[in-house]
C-alpha cells in the first residue's frame, strides 16, 4: 500500500511539471493544442502500469507469506531446515551416546556373583591383593595366596609368606603359579603363560596345588574369579581344565616310567641273588664233598 501511494505521488508531479512545460510552450509558439494535450496524459499510461506493477508486488508478498506460515515451506528456510536437522542428528547422537553410558553403568554396578556354580565362594583380585598380613598376620589379618585358581588362607605359615619376613612374600595377595615352577618370583615370572609350557615343567605348578589343598593347617577358601583360571561367574575356564590334565597325564607317564623302571631293577636284583644262592649251593656241596673224602 505505501508503494502504491508513492507510486501515485511520483505520478502527479509529473504530471505537473509536463502541464507547466506545455503551457510555457504554447504561450511561447504555435504549438497544436492536441499535442500538448497528449503530451500531458502521457504520464498516467505510466502511472498505472506503475500501479498494477506495485499490485503485483505486494499479492505476490502476500502469497508468500501465506507459503511460510509452516517451516520449511519457504526456499530462505532451507538452510535453517538443515541447521535444525543437524541439530537433531547431533542431539540424537547424543542420546544414543547417553543410553549407551547409562547401560554401562548399569552393567557395571550390577553385583558380583559371591559364589559360584560348585557353591565355591568367589574371592575376586581386590579382595585377595588385601590380605598379605602386613604389620603382623593374625585372624583378623590373614594371609592369602592362589596356586592355578584356587585360594588358599595360608596365616600359620607366616614365617613362609609374611609381608615383612617371608621368603615367600611374593605369593601372598595373588595368584603366582608359573612362579612355583621357575622361580622367578617377578609380576612378569607371574604372568608367564602355562598353556605354552612342555607337560613336565607344568608338573611341578601342579604338585604345590596339591601340597596346599592336602595341609593341616592351611584352608582352602574359595576360587580365584575374574582370573585365568576362573571367569567372573565362577564358572573354571578351559585354561585351567587343559593344564591340570596335562599336568596329572604328565604324571601317569612319569609314575608308569618309575614303576617299570622299579620292577626291572627287581627281576635283575632277584636273578643276581638266584645267581648267588645256585652259587653258594655248589660252593657248599663241594666243601661237604672235600670233608668227607679227608674223613
Amino acid at each position: 500500500m505505501a508503494r502504491s501511494k508513492n507510486m501515485m505521488s511520483r505520478a502527479f508531479l509529473l504530471v505537473m511539471s509536463i502541464s507547466q512545460l506545455a503551457l510555457s510552450l504554447s504561450l511561447s509558439s504555435h504549438v497544436p493544442t492536441a499535442a500538448i494535450l497528449a503530451l500531458s496524459l502521457v504520464p498516467f499510461p505510466l502511472a498505472a502500469a506503475d500501479e498494477a506493477d506495485a499490485t503485483a508486488d505486494a499479492t505476490a508478498d502476500a502469497a508468500n507469506a501465506e507459503e511460510c506460515t509452516e517451516p520449511g515451506t519457504c526456499s530462505s528456510d532451507d538452510s535453517d531446515t538443515e541447521t535444525a536437522s543437524t541439530a537433531v542428528d547431533d542431539t540424537s547422537s547424543e542420546s544414543q551416546e547417553t543410553n549407551n553410558s547409562e547401560e554401562e553403568s548399569t552393567e557395571s554396578s550390577e553385583p558380583r556373583a559371591t559364589t559360584g556354580p560348585t557353591g565355591n565362594r568367589l574371592i575376586f583380585a581386590e579382595e585377595l591383593a588385601t590380605h598379605i598380613g602386613e604389620g603382623g598376620a593374625s585372624p583378623s589379618n590373614p594371609i592369602w595366596l592362589s596356586i592355578l585358581g584356587k585360594v588358599y588362607d595360608v596365616t600359620t605359615g607366616e614365617d613362609f609368606y609374611g609381608a615383612e619376613k617371608g621368603g615367600y612374600r611374593f605369593y601372598s595377595g595373588r595368584d603366582a603359579s608359573p612362579c612355583f615352577s621357575t622361580g622367578n618370583n617377578t609380576p612378569e615370572g607371574a604372568d608367564e603363560n602355562l598353556d605354552e609350557w612342555e607337560d613336565k615343567k607344568l608338573i611341578a605348578a601342579y604338585e604345590w596345588s596339591v601340597f596346599y589343598e592336602d595341609h593341616e593347617t592351611y584352608q582352602y577358601l574359595g576360587d580365584f574369579a575374574g582370573s585365568k583360571y576362573f571367569d567372573a561367574q565362577g564358572n573354571e575356564l578351559d585354561y585351567r581344565k587343559n593344564i591340570v590334565s596335562r599336568s596329572k597325564e604328565a604324571l601317569r607317564v612319569i609314575e608308569e616310567e618309575k614303576e617299570r623302571k622299579r620292577a626291572e631293577l627287581i627281576k635283575e636284583r632277584q636273578a643276581k641273588n638266584a645267581e648267588n644262592g645256585r652259587y653258594s649251593h655248589a660252593r657248599a656241596s663241594t666243601t661237604m664233598y672235600t670233608a668227607a673224602t679227608v674223613l
